[in-house]
């Protein structure tokens, strides 16, 4: 399972170093910042957003609308110096629920597309059963994920998205080290159950 999460969060981890010299230049307006701010975390928000609404068009859209956001209010952000990356990527995250919470409310149900085309597969990648199995293995993953709670959630991008600490996971939730432990326990049971679930015909669904 821990496989596949990586298929989904295979990134860099982001340095205490770039949220630190970045974030003053994106408060003073400098484009070639926010410029560099949105190639870093882009593509990592849009697959979490993907994976929350199950639809490519609606991510693509939040993303660019969580962006204006970023701009708009990244002026009054203020960093926590302790965990700089930590604590802007939490924040960013949260924007990101929200506005996949607004979204659910504008939109009681969302119509549901294949996510097949929508995550690029490797391209050494030749043989096609292989391409095959890898995309039915994302769509499933963003499924499942999209089945946790938000802290859950959270939990499971920071600690094998961005390789956080469970110190640095629990100090952006606000919680303790012992209930981000718990809930990567119980996220990972989770995950666990929803991605070795087996259909049971038409109208089977996860326990």
């Amino acid at each position: 399972m821990k496989g596949e999460l990586a298929q989904v969060t295979c990134f860099s981890v982001l340095s205490d170093e770039q949220i630190t010299a970045l974030l003053p230049r994106c408060q003073s307006g400098e484009a070639a910042a926010v410029e560099a701010l949105y190639d870093l975390y882009a593509d990592r928000l849009y697959r979490y957003l993907l994976a929350r609404t199950g639809n490519a068009d609606v991510a693509a859209d939040l993303t660019t609308e969580l962006f204006v956001r970023v701009i708009k209010h990244i002026g009054g952000f203020r960093l926590n110096r302790q965990r700089p990356a930590a604590s802007f990527s939490a924040w960013l995250y949260r924007i990101a629920a929200n506005l996949v919470t607004d979204q659910h409310r504008a939109r009681q149900r969302l119509p549901q597309v294949s996510l097949e085309d929508d995550w690029p597969m490797p391209a050494h990648e030749t043989d096609p059963q292989r391409v095959i199995e890898s995309r039915e293995t994302l769509v499933r993953l963003s499924q499942a994920l999209s089945a946790l709670s938000e802290d859950q959630r959270l939990v499971i991008i920071g600690k094998f998205g961005e390789e956080m600490s469970n110190a640095e996971i629990a100090a952006t939730l606000g919680k303790t080290e012992g209930a981000v432990k718990s809930l990567q326990h119980r996220a990972l049971r989770a995950l666990g159950r929803l991605l070795s679930a087996e259909p049971r015909g038409e109208n089977a669904g996860y326990v």
